[in-house]
């Protein structure tokens, strides 16, 4: 057994008081952190209340919308494809899925989607939001789009259209709904009975809704979004997740070591996933830009080892991650909207704590 470089007792201490300042002052709302070491959870703290009216408490069930942290469980089914020789990096997507393959898509590759690097970040029309829920519409729309530049230079985030590109692509390759290879390929070994595409209405009832008090109108695209039911149960993985820290963190265990007898990628291939992937003419951004990506991570290391750190935030500050240096995963979720986003205090907070860089995702 590795000796832990934390007094995870005195740390507990440190950071609970860190949570509970932040949510008792309003600066948040509720709160949670969970972090694995060595394939065990050494710590699982909460805090902070559901709802600005304070009435419901925060605790370990309790699940957030953590928005764009589902890319990383979507990477990782996709390398559990990859690893059994389903699909590789360099197959071509219009080889997989032939109605793609026009319209400027015809050479593009997955990586090409993996890096956020096809061009096709804009959603297709549509007249309601509930039709974004419509996995098989929203295909044939993105079949019919056409890059905004050549695929494959540079990289522009694509905050939900990421969901059918790579979910169809490893649809096409294994045969399996796109839904069924994320549950049975990394949900259901690992147990993560508190990670959702799609709640249920057990979920529902563990749901903490977006807090928009900070907001002068009430309301913001988060709450148009995630309080609609249509979306909230549908199965949109780049956008919709809901989770609890907890889940988060084991899921980025199970990438660095063996949790409960679960790894869920060799070695090899996440040491390959964390590499920094950017075009000869697409130079990596400069320092307080988060945007840069291995193979379908965000990778937040230190300049001279960018994959040092690897993993996604969300929208509403909800992050996972792995640190390969110190070896521990770690998730967290929040649910208050604040105007600073991508910058979340609290989380610079935390990561000072831990010694870790800050990453504003």
């Amino acid at each position: 057994m590795k000796q832990s470089p934390w007094d995870w007792k005195k740390l507990e201490m440190r950071l609970q008081a860190l949570m509970d300042a932040a949510t008792e002052s309003g600066e948040e709302c509720g709160c949670q952190l969970a972090i694995y070491w060595n394939g065990q959870q050494v710590l699982s703290l909460v805090s902070g209340y559901t709802t600005p009216e304070r009435s419901v408490k925060i605790d370990e069930q309790s699940l957030f919308p953590v928005f764009s942290v589902g890319k990383g469980i979507m990477a990782t089914a996709f390398h559990r494809l990859r690893e059994k020789g389903k699909i590789s990096c360099d197959t071509r997507v219009a080889d997989l899925w032939p109605e793609f393959g026009c319209c400027g898509k015809e050479n593009i590759r997955v990586r090409d989607i993996l890096t956020h690097r096809e061009a096709l970040f804009e959603l297709p029309e549509y007249g309601r939001i509930e039709e974004l829920a419509d996995w098989e519409l929203m295909c044939r729309r993105m079949e019919k789009r056409t890059p905004a530049w050549p695929p494959g230079g540079k990289c522009r985030y694509h905050p939900i259209t990421y969901a059918w590109l790579l979910g169809e692509t490893a649809h096409r390759a294994d045969g399996r709904p796109f839904s069924q290879i994320i549950r049975e390929e990394v949900l259901e070994p690992l147990q993560l009975d508190s990670f959702f595409f799609g709640t249920s209405e057990e979920a529902d009832r563990r749901f903490v809704p977006v807090d928009v008090s900070s907001v002068k109108e009430g309301r913001s695209w988060h709450t148009d979004f995630m309080h609609n039911p249509v979306i909230r149960h549908g199965f949109l993985p780049s956008a919709n997740g809901c989770a609890n820290a907890s889940s988060i963190a084991r899921h980025y265990a199970a990438l660095l070591g063996e949790v409960d007898g679960v790894r869920l990628l060799r070695p090899e291939t996440v040491a390959d996933a964390a590499v920094l992937r950017r075009a000869p003419e697409d130079p990596v951004p400069p320092e307080g830009t988060w945007e840069k990506f291995g193979l379908g991570y965000a990778l937040c290391g230190p300049a001279d080892n960018p994959g040092a750190l690897f993993g996604h935030g969300g929208a509403l500050g909800a992050e996972g991650f792995a640190d390969r240096t110190s070896g521990i995963a770690v998730g967290f979720t929040k649910n208050k909207v604040i105007s600073t986003h991508p910058v979340h205090p609290i989380r610079d907070r935390i990561s000072e704590l831990l010694g870790l860089p800050v990453r504003h995702w």
